[in-house]
């Protein structure tokens, strides 16, 4: 089963707010199976380096006198190797809280922060780029952290200060002093993603280190992080943010628009690149070297965040919704280092919930909605069905480690409340820097296609007038040629399984397997089914984490 480790745990926790907050403890007790050597791909080693001279003059000289570090050594052009050595230098000098927000700003409710708006002749690069155009945010609301924007122009790095007379505040009750310290929060880049001619959203940074992007025909849905530092800790969570961007201006026609990023935080620094190519399916290439300022053992690379509130799946169902289902993401899929593929659906829980899905970086893994249909959320105003899949392919520097889902409560649709990460296995050291890259898809479509049968749905609830509790597994078309000799796979970590049927569904076609869980006593199992043929697997592995509620 390529290695695969699940854990169960269920400490108890609020839910999530929407602003970021420490989740409750979590106390995973894992279970195993003894992993197989892989066969299509080997784990890519962990990429680490001791701090350079310069920057360790820099530690030297600042222990005693922070103003004495150097500065970063000039290249020739301005690109990654100067975000790298800024984000080094960063790492030598102790942590500075950035400056607090007007307070007025901070007051602003979130109908109130939408209400500034960047005037139509402040958009940068709107006449000298046919491709992209960047739209600055102001602070306020929930976003208190100031930044800095510049550009790379012809190889030179050229700063771009904030200014209030870039944007139309309307009648908010803001005094002319708060909107002259108000500053930048973050950016959007537009391009003609949808229709030539017509400026959409491409990609958003604003917040800590959240960024989302998204596709032709998406919603914005599901977000991505730089780094995330103890999700679900005893000690709490920790959110380095983006302080500075450098937006290389791209040459006429170039479709491919490179943004570098300065990351700060409690505990960290960074330097990150990213390469972002609009289209049905928006690729990013990213690659980030990372500098700790203390010992981290709870470091998230590559971290995914969404909502799930709630659909068919759940065991416990949310009758006074007339939705039938409310999500950005309805499922975990996973690429296995040995090729094989998995499907985790997600859940909203009575308590959080911690599992470790993978114990070797995976060729992929991803939040991900299937359901496309409108009817499958009936939902006019939030077009779930449009919320992209973001799809997460390992490059360099992953190392060894545990592939991490972690899901939280939440009692409304407005909270992000998943969160999958790659957590390496070795703590983080200060005085050294580590290197990943990675690709990121957001899109429509399913990023990366399996070459098995994928599961269409998911259905779970308890046997009529009976107490097992019974699942209903529903699978895309499967060739009729495969079906003859098909053989369920099924098993629990806890109880028994019982009565596995496999049956042709004659209205629409596909096939469904279903099987019951004799539950007493029991308050977790962990189950897993798939569908073989001579021994070898024609379906998705099925995960499911059965609760007693």
């Amino acid at each position: 089963m390529a290695g695969l480790l699940i854990s169960s745990c269920s400490p108890s926790a609020d839910p999530a707010p929407e602003a970021p907050a420490k989740p409750a403890p979590a106390n995973p007790a894992a279970q195993s199976e003894a992993p197989v050597e892989p066969m299509t791909a080997v784990a890519p080693e962990a990429v680490v380096e001791t701090l350079s001279p310069e920057a360790a003059a820099a530690l030297a000289a600042s222990e005693e006198d922070p103003s004495a570090a150097p500065p970063p050594p000039a290249t020739p052009e301005f690109d990654f190797e100067d975000v790298r050595r800024k984000a080094e230098i960063l790492a030598s000098r102790p942590f500075q809280t950035p400056p607090g927000i007007p307070k007025e700003a901070a007051a602003l409710d979130y109908d109130g922060y939408r209400r500034i708006q960047l005037r139509q002749d402040a958009a940068f690069w709107k006449d000298s780029s046919d491709k992209f155009r960047i739209l600055p945010d102001p602070r306020g609301y929930l976003f208190n952290y100031a930044v800095r924007l510049n550009f790379v122009e012809e190889g030179e790095e050229v700063a771009r200060p904030y200014s209030a007379d870039d944007f139309n505040f309307y009648d908010l009750p803001l005094p002319d002093e708060a909107k002259r310290l108000l500053g930048f929060a973050g950016f959007r880049v537009v391009t003609p993603l949808n229709i030539a001619g017509k400026w959409d959203e491409l990609i958003s940074f604003r917040g800590a280190s959240f960024f989302r992007a998204l596709g032709a025909g998406n919603l914005y849905g599901a977000s991505a992080r730089g780094i995330s530092i103890g999700t679900a800790s005893p000690e709490g969570e920790q959110f380095p943010y983006f302080r500075e961007f450098w937006l290389q201006k791209p040459a006429p026609g170039t479709d491919t628009i490179r943004i570098y990023a300065l990351l700060d935080g409690e505990s960290i620094t960074g330097a990150y690149e990213f390469s972002v190519t609009p289209g049905v399916e928006t690729k990013m290439q990213i690659t980030a070297t990372l500098f700790p300022r203390k010992a981290l053992s709870t470091v998230g690379i590559s971290p995914l965040t969404s909502m799930y509130f709630f659909s068919p799946h759940d065991i416990r169902k949310h009758p006074n919704d007339f939705r039938p289902a409310v999500h950005d993401s309805e499922g975990l899929s996973i690429q296995m280092y040995n090729g094989e593929w998995v499907w985790r659906p997600l859940f909203n829980p009575k308590t959080l919930q911690e599992s470790v899905l993978a114990d070797r970086p995976p060729l992929g893994f991803g939040l991900v909605q299937r359901k496309r249909d409108f009817d499958d959320y009936s939902d006019i105003e939030a077009g779930y069905h449009h919320r992209p899949t973001v799809w997460v392919q390992p490059k360099a520097g992953w190392g060894e480690g545990q592939l991490v889902l972690v899901e939280i409560p939440t009692v409304n649709e407005y909270n992000d409340n998943i969160v999958a990460y790659w957590k390496p296995k070795t703590a983080w050291q200060p005085g050294t820097a580590y290197t990943v890259s990675y690709d990121m898809k957001w899109s429509l479509l399913t990023s990366s296609v399996p070459d098995v049968a994928t599961v269409a749905e998911t259905f779970a609830g308890v046997k009529p007038a009976a107490t097992q509790q019974l699942f209903v597994i529903d699978y895309e078309q499967i060739p009729e040629a495969l079906l003859n000799g098909v053989e369920a796979d099924i098993s629990t970590s806890a109880g028994k399984i019982l009565n596995p049927v496999i049956k042709t569904n004659p209205e629409t076609g596909k096939i469904r397997l279903s099987f019951e869980l004799e539950a007493q006593n029991i308050d977790v199992a962990e189950l897993r089914a798939l569908l073989t043929k001579g021994g070898k697997p024609i379906t998705e592995t099925w995960l499911y984490r059965w609760r007693k509620e």
